[in-house]
């Protein structure tokens, strides 16, 4: 178990580079086709040959756009939201407890009760000073590690800028290894299922983080519409969430709505109402048209694949377990039909 654990360590940066270029490739295979498809058409060889790294280094450059606009516009915004809500924590304290003495008052509870349950802000500051202190001969370990995961991901960036300009080779490779050592008829079932299945997962991909941006975007232009506090910072929430499907903008919602409590509680049953609203237009008119038929899946079956996905690999099995089921589906069906057709049954 040692050696294979740590074969794959040593292969991670290389799987790593194959998810990468995966996810790439859809992008790149875009821009290839509406931007660089004319180029295809020239006599000169040369010319021919600049169509992939021209594609490869535009996907690559609206990549680092997009994560540069993150970095100077988003992020920022986003870490003075959060020191505004902290800032205001004491001053959101302070109201929760008169709204408890009001109830104590009412009720009859003895004020001492609340006491005993109220955060003491000093005892707070004073642990979290006494953890930072035992925190600082760990940094520079942390920093060891970030300097190893740093290369890591220089690693993987390489290899799937490699994956990329050699895709089809790779996968002609692939296809000889196959038809090599299999039989003929199970080469064939197998090359048909794994394009099947890039099939199945591209689209999905695709349509997800497609839709999870754009309901990002309505929920942003929406709250600041509708004048609710921290619109990026809630807009943001959600559309990270919301690329878990269907769980993912109700689990964003309880986060998002706890800092619109802390900042204006009087909109928080306001904020949830509008986000439910924008859920359910967004869930009926959008996903589907955005996702389309790429998953051909009912939704019964698409909460199975979420619940054990999540249950197994979690997070990554919420996201990635119903592109695979929905695949796994497919073959039963197809064997179960065949079947039924050698057996001349028809079942209505």
């Amino acid at each position: 178990m040692a050696v294979i654990r740590e074969f794959l360590k040593i292969l991670a940066p290389f799987i790593l580079g194959f998810v990468f270029a995966y996810i790439l490739n859809i992008l790149m295979s875009f821009v290839e086709r509406k931007f660089f498809s004319s180029i295809e058409k020239s006599k000169k060889t040369f010319v021919r040959k600049l169509k992939r790294p021209l594609a490869i280094l535009t996907t690559l450059v609206i990549i680092t756009a997009f994560f540069t606009v993150v970095m100077l516009f988003i992020i920022p915004q986003l870490a003075e939201s959060l020191s505004v809500l902290v800032s205001n924590i004491p001053d959101f304290t302070k109201s929760l407890e008169r709204f408890f003495n009001n109830i104590s008052d009412r009720l009859n509870i003895k004020g001492d009760f609340w006491n005993n349950v109220s955060l003491n802000w000093n005892e707070i500051i004073q642990k979290t000073s006494q953890f930072i202190t035992t925190a600082l001969p760990k940094i520079f370990l942390v920093a060891i590690g970030f300097t190893n995961t740093l290369f890591n991901f220089l690693i993987s960036l390489i290899a799937a800028i490699y994956f990329l300009s050699s895709k089809e080779k790779l996968i002609r490779i692939l296809k000889k290894l196959i038809y090599a050592y299999l039989p003929e008829k199970t080469a064939i079932k197998l090359i048909d299922t794994g394009s099947k299945t890039n099939k199945t997962f591209k689209g999905f991909i695709a349509g997800q983080l497609t839709e999870a941006l754009i309901l990002g975007v309505l929920v942003f232009f929406g709250m600041v519409i509708f004048r609710f506090p921290y619109a990026l910072l809630c807009s943001t929430i959600i559309a990270v969430t919301s690329i878990i499907p269907i769980f993912g903008a109700w689990i964003g919602i309880i986060p998002s709505a706890f800092i619109v409590l802390m900042t204006e509680p009087s909109k928080t049953l306001w904020f949830i109402i509008f986000i439910v609203i924008l859920q359910q237009l967004e869930g009926n008119l959008i996903y589907p048209r955005v996702v389309g038929n790429a998953i051909g899946l009912d939704g019964i079956w698409v909460f199975f694949a979420i619940i054990v996905g999540g249950s197994l690999f979690g997070i990554v099995g919420m996201i990635f377990g119903i592109p695979a089921f929905a695949v796994l589906y497919a073959i039963i069906r197809r064997i179960t039909n065949k079947r039924l057709r050698e057996r001349n049954i028809n079942v209505y």
